[in-house]
């Protein structure tokens, strides 16, 4: 009698210690941006410090407050073409944005963006301190649920309707190898930042990076790129996991979330220079931590995929780089260097699509290595990608990153035979 009511207890106190205790809040804030109800509702965070809300509830305010052109708020946005953010950005649609009081449901996720002063500012917190492109300082999201969740839950995708519940309990860490560390390790907490507040990316092709909020994550894809791939490769190493747990949990929100907006719209991604890749590991690597099946065959548009072919290269190149499948200049790696002035049309010849080569190269070796030490190249299902990868770090290799190279250079013979 006595080991079962120790079981019960040890069993009841498992779920108190998964379970956030009830907060009631008339109002809600996170990154400057407010949520207020018409009553007190309960509230609690996800183990990514989003907010959730138990509903219905009423949302009677929001500041910075929404106007016809700016700090925009959508419940459930869809992926596509159009955004209702800030009027100064392509795309804009007011279709979709809320109207207040917003009668928020159990399934609801509330997107609210707050607009900067001016288009291409760099606020503070900005993550790249650089010129920027876009309308938008920051984006929050609220949550609405029908029941406190676990507190070591990941919040639902906020783009479309699959809104899948995982806890960091679904978690399948030995999927993942147990690397030691290398020399050029990066710092955990400034990669948490880099991905720490969600990423607003769900509009097609390169106007997305307009949308994307200069707080939250970068515009451009080679950067976007350069983020999933090696925070990636950082999380295969066991003491950076161990140290990093944000880390981890913020990167498989990320692949939450991008997989969320494959299921609204699965043909963003398209190539296009440098803009569009970097979004199909992060839901692979959610996808195989979590155990989900279908993330991890993801079936959408990717631009690596579309950029990387087998053809026959200038120099006997097999695995080759295109800038835009079906443009004039698309197969430039098929004909001599010095024809690349005249290949093409115009200013769109393979000179410019050597320059994007050159973008993309460097960026995409952490995710061939990443995809390789997770042994996962059936679940990437597109083979050039992955050869394209070993032909840039052979061809090229001073121009990947310190870390990146380092990890190539203690892993990459254990992970597959070379081609």
């Amino acid at each position: 009698m006595l080991k079962i009511q120790t079981i019960m207890v040890a069993v009841l106190s498992l779920v108190l210690a998964s379970t956030i205790r009830a907060e009631t809040q008339t109002e809600l804030s996170q990154y400057g941006i407010t949520w207020k109800f018409d009553k007190p509702a309960e509230v609690g965070r996800y183990i990514t410090g989003d907010w959730w809300v138990v509903g219905p509830v009423n949302v009677v305010e929001i500041t910075p407050a929404q106007t016809e052109e700016r700090n925009g708020s959508l419940v459930n946005p869809k992926a596509g073409k159009s955004q209702g953010y800030d009027k100064r950005n392509p795309g804009f649609s007011p279709t979709g944005r809320i109207t207040l009081p917003l009668n928020l449901k159990p399934g609801d996720s509330l997107v609210s963006a707050a607009s900067l002063d001016n288009v291409g500012d760099i606020p503070p917190e900005a993550v790249q301190k650089k010129a920027g492109r876009g309308a938008l300082r920051t984006a929050a999201v609220l949550t609405c649920v029908d029941k406190a969740p676990p507190a070591n839950a990941f919040r639902p995708a906020y783009v479309g309707t699959w809104k899948k519940q995982f806890t960091t309990e679904d978690l399948k860490l030995d999927r993942l190898p147990a690397l030691a560390p290398v020399e050029n390790m990066p710092k955990g907490e400034a990669m948490k930042r880099n991905i720490q507040r969600p990423w607003l990316d769900h509009q097609f092709e390169y106007v997305s990076r307009e949308m994307h909020p200069a707080e939250n994550m970068p515009d451009y894809g080679r950067e976007i790129t350069a983020i999933t791939g090696e925070t990636a490769l950082a999380l295969l190493i066991a003491d950076f996991r161990k140290d990093n747990p944000d880390v981890l949990h913020h990167y498989v929100q990320l692949g939450i979330d991008y997989y969320g907006t494959t299921q609204s719209d699965p043909d963003l991604w398209t190539a296009n220079g440098g803009h569009n890749s970097g979004r199909k590991l992060p839901i692979i690597f959610a996808g195989i931590v979590l155990d989900q099946a279908e993330m991890q065959n993801v079936k959408a548009t990717f631009a690596e995929d579309q950029q990387t072919y087998y053809g026959k290269g200038y120099a006997g190149q097999k695995a080759l780089f295109t800038i835009t499948p079906n443009s004039a200049n698309a197969k430039h790696e098929e004909v001599p260097p010095a024809e690349w002035e005249t290949f093409g049309r115009g200013a769109n010849n393979g000179q410019k699509a050597e320059s994007y080569r050159q973008v993309n190269g460097p960026v995409w070796v952490a995710h061939g290595l990443t995809i390789r030490l997770l042994k996962a190249e059936s679940a990437w299902n597109h083979p050039p990608f992955m050869d394209y990868v070993d032909r840039w770090v052979k061809e090229t290799p001073a121009k990947i990153s310190a870390f990146t190279a380092a990890m190539w250079n203690a892993y990459r013979k254990t992970a597959a035979p070379p081609a």
